[in-house]
């Protein structure tokens, strides 16, 4: 379709290197300080009483333009960097890694070391302890204001007087300083040294399943006395003769809790005991502490740490899922647009429709974007840009940039969901082959046998039964005999359902299902031969999948 190369009045050409955002929050500064777009998740993350304090969603959701945007809004907002709390001291430690391998539970110890590093950064804020001379004056200055009226009242008074002439410090020395607390009490209470626990207790040792047994239970024993009723007590003392003031609302933000900051497994563990203290921390009213998790990783952490007491529910709460409707990502998509525009022309308003065409195969522009979209804003930033790099000197984009930019924009989406979902499915490139070139509609029956058993002898041999990726270890089952064709199929399905690369329609009654869409996947049962699934459109252009236009 042919428009005028005049934009709505103006002489406007689209320049070099035009885009209407990076797709990462962090880059995006400028176009998330004019055009950021309000759908109600703000507003819920900023009131206190709002159980909500864990944004969880898929990568490129704007969990980070959020944390963004409260630091910049609000007043009182700690920040806190993963990577700057020093937490492979942890994984370093002569003592942590040796009790882990032994079965001992840390998740106490973890969870004691979140709230002491929260209540000091709080503390540190609150009383603009910078240096060691102020903190000294104010902690003495505090203890003989307060008086301690009942035992509660006393151990707190306790803890700030052991730790408060500390507080100035970064807040990497919190974890340092509360790990090597530990370890004294363990070689105190227990009466060995760190060499002697390992003598005991490493994977070899010779010592009698009696002694064995004896130095655990004394060591667990340590764990769960140390210093957790002072905290709790601390936590009272915060709410009742602090933070009083309704007016003044303080918050703790962290991101980036998905990049790796500390060993995997101590990452999963840590997450747990973090989720757990910002469940106990709601007892201080006008403090908040908001994190953002992808909801893969939060999935794993739960898959990783629950043990017999665990129930998902009693969190569920806690979450803030991030869900875009059209209606939020037009708005986003035209602000952007407009400030785009702006920035070299007139403060005229200036939408997606003016740049533009109308249609594409007799579809909607905005329908055919967002149907190759996660409808999140980063799949949507990354297509137009695409396409307005394409158009350098243009006064709008035409069809033929929008088809070629899609042929760059699904190898992107494809290489995203690879290093996306890589700690679940890190052979997806592989398996991605089962589906090139088939139908953008297709019952599972159609999969044929001969092309799951090239696919398993190619690449399940190889990775043999104890893979990471399940769906490798289902193909290399399937050629053991230890599955049917259909029960690997089911895997494969499930995998990509969770993806969102497929969405399936399990039988005539029930609707399409999408992964971004519907929190909760199908069934093992509801996956038939018969089930219909459904490619996604944006990786239709990387697969080469068959459609009728």
């Amino acid at each position: 379709m042919c428009k005028k190369e005049n934009l709505s009045g103006i002489n406007y050409r689209i320049r070099k290197n035009a885009s209407i955002g990076e797709s990462e929050a962090e880059f995006d500064s400028l176009f998330l300080t004019t055009c950021f777009t309000e759908t109600g998740d703000l507003e819920t993350l900023i009131d206190c009483s709002s159980p909500h304090r864990i944004i969880v969603g898929r990568t490129g959701t704007g969990k980070s333009a959020l944390i963004y945007k409260i630091n910049q809004e609000e007043e009182n907002v700690i920040e806190i960097k993963p990577e700057a709390l020093s937490l492979n001291y942890l994984a370093n430690s002569d003592i942590i890694p040796l009790l882990e391998k032994a079965g001992i539970k840390l998740d106490i110890f973890y969870t004691l070391l979140w709230r002491h590093v929260f209540t000091v950064e709080l503390l540190k804020k609150k009383f603009k302890l910078t240096n060691e001379d102020n903190t000294k004056n104010w902690a003495n200055s505090l203890l003989s204001i307060l008086k301690a009226k009942d035992k509660a009242k006393e151990r707190a008074l306790s803890y700030l007087r052991d730790w408060g002439n500390k507080f100035w410090q970064e807040t990497e020395y919190r974890v340092k300083e509360i790990t090597q607390k530990l370890e004294e009490n363990i070689n105190t209470d227990i009466g060995v040294t760190s060499e002697d626990l390992k003598l005991v207790l490493q994977s070899g040792s010779k010592a009698s399943e009696e002694k064995k047994y004896e130095v655990k239970h004394k060591v667990q024993k340590v764990i769960n006395s140390i210093q957790i009723k002072e905290l709790s007590d601390v936590l009272t003392f915060l709410a009742d003769e602090v933070f009083t003031d309704p007016q003044k609302k303080y918050y703790i933000l962290i991101d980036k809790l998905d990049e790796n900051w500390v060993e995997d497994n101590l990452r999963l563990r840590l997450i747990r005991a973090l989720i757990e203290t910002i469940k106990t921390f709601r007892c201080v009213p006008n403090v908040k502490i908001i994190i953002a998790l992808r909801l893969d990783l939060i999935q794993r952490v739960f898959e990783k740490t629950k043990d017999g007491s665990f129930q998902e529910d009693k969190y569920q709460s806690l979450f803030l899922y991030l869900r875009w409707s059209k209606s939020n990502l037009v708005e986003l998509l035209d602000k952007r647009i407009g400030q785009l525009v702006s920035e070299q022309y007139t403060s005229k308003s200036i939408k997606h429709k003016d740049l533009f065409p109308n249609l594409i195969n007799k579809t909607e522009f905005i329908d055919y974007l967002l149907t190759r979209t996660f409808y999140r804003p980063r799949d949507i930033i990354t297509f137009v840009n695409e396409c307005l790099k394409l158009s350098e000197g243009k006064g709008y984009v035409h069809v033929e940039a929008i088809r070629k930019a899609e042929i760059e924009y699904s190898a992107q989406r494809i290489d995203s969901l690879t290093f996306e979902w890589f700690n679940h499915y890190p052979d997806l490139e592989k398996y991605l082959t089962l589906i090139e070139r088939m139908n953008s509609k297709f019952k599972l029956n159609t999969i044929t046998k001969e092309k799951i058993d090239s696919f398993a002898l190619t690449y399940a041999v190889e990775e043999g039964p104890h893979s990471s990726d399940p769906v490798m270890r289902a193909a290399y089952a399937y050629l053991d005999g230890g599955i049917s064709q259909h029960k690997f199929i089911i895997t494969l399905t499930i995998a990509l359902y969770n993806i969102g690369i497929f969405g399936i329609k399990p039988d005539s009654f029930t609707g399409i299902l999408w992964s971004y869409l519907d929190t909760r996947p199908p069934t093992e049962g509801q996956i038939k031969p018969t089930s219909s699934v459904f490619v996604h459109p944006m990786v239709w252009s990387r697969l080469g999948i068959i459609t009728d236009n």
